[in-house]
């Protein structure tokens, strides 16, 4: 049930394998897919190391979204560097960090102590993420959505759970009867009542497309938040994190936040063309969560993939549908639920 990263992934993983699906949408939830930039950045800044699990999710990145631009034919898939300004600091440490936490096949040890631009601030350089770039999420899930509509393997309409009934073996919803049951529903994942007492915390994240003619970049900008190119001169710019704020509503606060920073890494005017807001599902330990109810096991779950959507979908995706075909004996346990029910 639902539609965003994490169901499209999951149900083209489960088509690739063989198996027929019905997915339900419902149009009035608005997940983070919906709003998400799709970065896709193996490095944590704030501490230079690798993003949780890189190494094993990275290399399934560019197969399955190469894999969907060819069955939709539609491009969404956008590789590019991430330069990372500098600060005095980082600029002496990044080649040693760089070294010592192991990234060298995802930047480039040397720095860019020279890099200058005339439009951006960087006066120590850059650092250079060479793996990286970004995906068009609201493209991709539209395009999957036309496809699946063309398979007759979608409905867009509310989920009531009134209406779900479930066996060790089975479920039936309406006139849908399959085996499992999967919820990809995001943040509104609370609310469902076999697993709201699981340990979620979600963030609000705000965002801003802006129009820059002047600046003319091709790679991504990191400084506090990130400048992300998306052609024809328009830039998305985020994003926001807030804890305790879980509506949807966009706010001047966050405008303000991101304008900011904006001013410390760029020197040209632009134009703000638009402003959203969206919930991350995040797990408390910051961890997907893939897996079956122990009291239900027809009844299960992917979520929690948090800011790292793009960068963790592909893989998680893929390891629970496996895990469903009776293709892997476990989930691994860090993304596994029974770390929740464990006694």
């Amino acid at each position: 049930m639902g539609q965003g990263l994490a169901g499209t992934l999951l149900s083209f993983e489960l088509l690739r394998l063989g198996k027929s699906i019905m997915v339900y949408d419902d149009p009035g939830l608005f997940g983070a897919s919906s709003v998400s930039a799709g970065l896709i950045n193996p490095i944590v800044f704030r501490r230079m190391t690798k993003s949780w699990l890189v190494d094993t999710t990275y290399p399934q990145i560019e197969e399955t979204y190469l894999a969907l631009e060819n069955l939709l034919n539609e491009k969404f898939y956008h590789p590019c560097q991430i330069l990372k300004i500098l600060n005095e600091q980082s600029a002496r440490t990044w080649k040693e960090k760089v070294q010592a936490n192991q990234l060298e096949n995802y930047v480039e040890a040397i720095p860019d102590l020279s890099f200058r631009h005339k439009n951006i601030r960087s006066p120590f350089g850059v650092g250079r993420v060479t793996k990286a770039g970004r995906v068009d999420l609201q493209k991709l899930s539209a395009s999957f959505g036309a496809y699946l509509e063309q398979q007759h393997a979608v409905r867009r309409q509310e989920f009531n759970f009134i209406n779900l009934e479930a066996e060790p073996g089975n479920v039936s919803y309406n006139d849908v009867k399959a085996q499992k049951i999967i919820f990809c529903e995001g943040p509104a994942v609370s609310q469902n009542p076999y697993f709201n007492e699981l340990k979620f915390k979600h963030s609000k994240g705000e965002i801003l497309e802006l129009k820059i003619p002047r600046i003319h970049l091709d790679e991504i900008i990191s400084n506090d938040i990130f400048l992300m190119p998306l052609g024809n001169d328009h830039y998305k710019l985020g994003a926001t994190y807030h804890w305790d704020d879980f509506n949807m509503e966009i706010t001047t606060e966050a405008r303000e936040e991101l304008l900011a920073n904006l001013e410390k890494s760029i020197s040209v005017p632009f134009k703000i063309v638009d402003h959203k807001a969206g919930i991350r599902p995040t797990m408390h330990d910051r961890k997907p969560v893939a897996g079956f109810h122990p009291q239900h096991p027809s009844i299960g779950i992917l979520n929690g993939l948090g800011s790292k959507g793009a960068l963790l979908a592909p893989w998680c995706a893929r390891h629970l549908a496996e895990y469903m075909c009776g293709m892997s004996a476990q989930i691994l346990p860090e993304v596994s639920i029974d770390r929740y029910f464990k006694k």
